[in-house]
C-alpha cells in the first residue's frame, strides 16, 4: 500500500520547479516497499529511511539538502480520500525548456528520438543506479542504455570496463527500465551473474555525449543561405 506523506515544509522542487511528493509504499523492502520522493518528471528509488530518498533527490536535481530540522519534521500520512482529490497547483512558478529539449521534442513528434533518448542517458538521475538485493542496498554507476524496439528502454549499471578492449568483461549487475523499477540484479558475490542476453548490449553515455555535441556544433556554425546570387545581384 502507498500513500503519500506531507511534511511541515515543503520538499525541494525539481530542477524543471514541479512539486516534490513524499511517497511511502509500505511493503517490505525485499518487496520493492520503501521510501521515495517524486514529481512529474522523475523520481528516485525506493529507500528504507526517508533521508536517503532525501539525499539522493538533492543529489539529482543539484540542490542543496534541507536543514537537519526540516528533513526529520514530523509526518503524517494523507487519508486516500484526500490523496483522490489532491490536484497539485503551482503558483508563482514560470518554468521552460531550454533550446536542447524544445529541439529534442520537435524531433521526436517528427519520430526522431536519438537526441531526447541521449539527453535521458546523460541525466544526472541516471548516473547512479540502486536496488534492493538480499535485503541491502546496493548502488553501482552507469554503464550504457539498452534500446528495445528502436527505443532508450532500460539502463545497465556495474562497475567501470574497458570499452577499448574487445576481451573486457562487462561487469553488468543491475537493470532498471524507465521508471527505475528493477529488471535484473545480481547477487553481490554472484562473480559471473547470468544477464539476459537483451541487457548485455547497448549504447554508452560517450555515444549520447558525441550526440549532444553533434548538436552544439550545428548552434556555434549557422549555415545562412544568400536570396541572391551574385550574377542577380549584379
Amino acid at each position: 500500500m502507498q500513500c503519500m506523506i506531507s511534511h511541515e515544509s515543503p520538499l525541494p522542487r525539481c530542477a524543471l520547479g514541479h512539486q516534490a511528493n513524499h511517497i511511502h509504499d509500505k511493503r517490505r523492502a525485499i518487496s520493492g516497499g520503501g521510501h521515495n520522493i517524486e514529481c512529474k518528471c522523475s523520481h528516485t528509488g525506493r529507500h528504507e529511511q526517508f533521508e536517503d530518498a532525501l539525499r539522493e533527490w538533492c543529489r539529482m536535481q543539484g540542490v542543496a539538502l534541507p536543514a537537519a530540522e526540516t528533513a526529520r519534521a514530523p509526518v503524517v500520512p494523507l487519508p486516500e480520500a484526500r490523496q483522490a482529490r489532491k490536484v497539485p497547483v503551482d503558483r508563482g512558478t514560470i518554468t521552460s525548456l531550454n533550446a536542447m529539449q524544445r529541439e529534442a521534442m520537435r524531433r521526436a513528434l517528427a519520430g526522431d528520438f536519438e537526441l531526447a533518448d541521449a539527453m535521458e542517458l546523460l541525466s544526472k538521475g541516471r548516473m547512479r543506479g540502486g536496488a534492493m538485493v538480499n535485503g541491502r542496498w546496493h548502488e553501482y554507476d552507469l554503464q550504457f542504455g539498452i534500446w528495445i524496439g528502436g527505443r532508450l528502454q532500460a539502463f545497465a549499471y556495474g562497475s567501470e570496463f574497458d570499452q577499448d578492449d574487445d576481451d573486457s568483461y562487462t561487469d553488468t549487475r543491475l537493470v532498471l527500465d524507465l521508471n527505475g523499477d528493477t529488471l535484473f540484479a545480481a547477487a553481490p558475490d554472484d562473480d559471473y551473474p547470468d544477464v539476459p542476453s537483451q541487457y548485455l548490449n547497448g549504447r554508452t553515455p560517450v555515444w549520447a555525449q558525441t550526440v549532444v555535441d553533434s548538436y552544439n556544433e550545428r548552434l556555434a556554425a549557422p549555415q545562412q543561405q544568400t536570396f541572391f546570387s551574385s550574377e542577380e545581384a549584379a
